[in-house]
C-alpha cells in the first residue's frame, strides 16, 4: 500500500510541477534558473523521505529502483537525441574545438584538487576516491542551458553569434562530461587499483556500447512500420525500459546506455524529430520524479562536504574561465569574443545532477557527500550565472530588454 501511495504522490507532484513555468514569473533570474533546474524537488523528496513523512523509506525506495533506472536512461536518451552529426557539422569547427578545450581544462583543474581534499577528510579505498574526484570533475565540465534560455526569452540579443557559441558550448560539453564519467567507471569501479586491466576495461566498454546499440536497433526496426503517436510513445517507453534493464543486468550505467541509444536514434532513425518531440514533452515530468527519488535517499550534509563544495565551486569557475580563455586565444573566431567568456559557463544543472544520481546508484554508501556538493554548487552557480552571462554583452552588443516587467524582475 505504501508503494502505491508513494507512486501516486510522485506522479501528482511530477505532473503538476512539469506544467509550472518560471520563465516569465516576477522573480530574479537566478532564482528562476534554480527553479528550472528542479533543485527544489530534491528537498520535496527529502521531506517525503526520512527527514519528513517517512513515506519514501528504504524498502520503498528499493522497490522503486527500476523506475529510477528508467528515469536515468530517459534523461541520457534525451541528451543523446540532440546529437545529430549532420546538424553539428553545419556549425564552424572551432565551436567544437573551443567546447572540447574548455570542458577538458575544467575537468583537469577540478578533479585533482578535489581528490586531495577528499583524501584529507575521508578514509576510503584509493579507487573510490579517484572515482569520486573524477565524477565531480565530470560534473564541473558540463554547463546547464537554463540561464541562457531565460536570458534569450527576456532579452533581444544583438550579438547572436556570441550567444550561439554559448548555447553550443552549453549543449555539447555535456558529451565530454559523460565521457569522463564513463572512463572513471571503466577504470576505477573495479575496487583495488592493482586489478586494473586494460583488456577488462575495453571489454566493459564494448558491452556498454552493445547495451545502447541493441535497443536502438529495435526502435530503428520498428520505425519501418506505420504507427500512431500513441503507439510511438509506447515504443519509446518500451525501448528505454529495455535499455535500462540491460544496463542494470550487465551492471552498466543506465544514463550512459541511454545516451548511446539516443545518439544512434538521432543519426540512423528517420523519425528522429518525432522521437525528440515526444521525449521532450515528457522530460520535465520524468526529471522531477528522478529528483524526488534522489532527495528521499539523501541523508545529510557533512561539515567536510561544505568545505569541498566551496572549493569545487571556485575551481569550476576558475576552470571554465581558463578553459575558454585558452581556447579562444588559440582558435580565433571571425567576431570578438570577450576574454572573460568562461565566466558565462558556470551554470550547473540537470546533467550534473543526473551524473551524481547515477553515481549514487552505484555507490550509495558514499554518495551523500557528492549529492550535497553538487546541490550546493547548483544553487550558488545558478544565482551567479545570470549577471555573469549578461556582463559578456556590453557596448554595441548589449542586450535589449523585451518587456519592462520582465526586465525589472531580471535586474533585481
Amino acid at each position: 500500500m505504501k508503494l502505491l501511495i508513494a507512486l501516486v504522490i510522485i506522479a501528482i507532484i511530477s505532473l503538476v510541477g512539469a506544467r509550472i513555468s518560471f520563465f516569465n514569473r516576477r522573480l530574479p533570474m537566478g532564482v528562476r534558473s534554480i527553479l528550472l533546474t528542479g533543485t527544489e524537488y530534491i528537498f520535496v523528496g527529502a521531506l517525503l523521505g526520512h527527514l519528513g513523512a517517512g513515506l519514501l523509506d528504504k524498502s520503498t525506495l528499493t522497490q522503486l529502483e527500476p523506475f529510477l533506472l528508467f528515469c536515468l536512461c530517459w534523461v541520457g536518451f534525451l541528451f543523446g537525441l540532440q546529437f545529430e552529426i549532420k546538424q553539428i557539422k553545419k556549425l564552424p569547427l572551432y565551436y567544437f574545438t573551443i567546447t572540447a578545450v574548455q570542458a577538458f581544462v575544467a575537468f583537469v583543474i577540478v578533479a585533482p584538487p578535489v581528490y586531495f581534499l577528499l583524501s584529507a577528510f575521508v578514509t576510503l579505498p584509493e579507487s573510490l576516491l579517484l572515482m569520486m574526484a573524477v565524477t565531480l570533475g565530470s560534473t564541473a565540465s558540463s554547463t546547464a542551458q537554463t540561464t541562457l534560455a531565460i536570458i534569450s526569452r527576456n532579452y533581444k540579443i544583438r550579438n547572436k553569434q556570441l550567444m550561439d557559441l554559448l548555447r553550443y558550448m552549453a549543449g555539447v560539453d555535456g558529451m565530454f562530461a559523460l565521457g569522463f564519467f564513463t572512463l572513471a567507471i571503466c577504470f576505477f569501479s573495479w575496487g583495488d587499483l592493482s586489478h586494473l586491466s586494460i583488456l577488462l576495461s575495453l571489454k566493459w566498454l564494448a558491452i556498454l556500447l552493445m547495451v545502447g546499440l541493441i535497443p536502438a536497433l529495435v526502435l530503428i526496426f520498428l520505425n519501418r512500420s506505420q504507427f500512431s503517436q500513441q503507439e510511438f510513445l509506447m515504443f519509446l517507453i518500451g525501448v528505454n525500459m529495455f535499455c535500462a534493464g540491460l544496463a542494470h543486468t550487465t551492471q552498466h550505467p543506465p544514463l550512459i546506455a541511454g545516451f548511446i541509444c539516443g545518439v544512434l536514434i538521432a543519426n540512423y532513425c528517420k523519425h528522429r524529430l518525432r522521437a525528440l518531440t515526444v521525449v521532450l514533452h515528457a522530460e520535465k515530468t520524468i526529471y522531477i520524479a528522478l529528483l524526488i527519488l534522489v532527495g528521499a535517499s539523501w541523508h545529510s550534509v557533512s561539515a567536510y562536504s561544505l568545505i569541498i563544495a566551496a572549493a569545487y565551486i571556485l575551481l569550476k569557475i576558475l576552470g571554465k574561465f581558463i578553459g575558454v580563455y585558452l581556447a579562444t586565444t588559440k582558435f580565433k573566431s571571425q567576431y570578438h569574443i570577450p576574454k572573460t567568456l568562461g565566466f558565462a559557463m558556470i551554470s550547473e544543472g540537470g546533467l550534473a545532477v543526473a551524473i551524481i544520481i547515477n553515481f549514487k546508484l552505484m555507490f550509495p554508501e558514499v554518495a551523500d557527500s557528492l549529492v550535497s556538493i553538487v546541490l550546493l554548487a547548483v544553487i550558488v552557480c545558478e544565482l551567479l550565472s545570470p549577471k555573469l552571462i549578461m556582463s559578456q554583452f556590453s557596448g554595441k552588443d548589449a542586450l535589449i530588454l523585451k518587456k519592462e516587467g520582465a526586465a525589472k524582475a531580471a535586474l533585481k
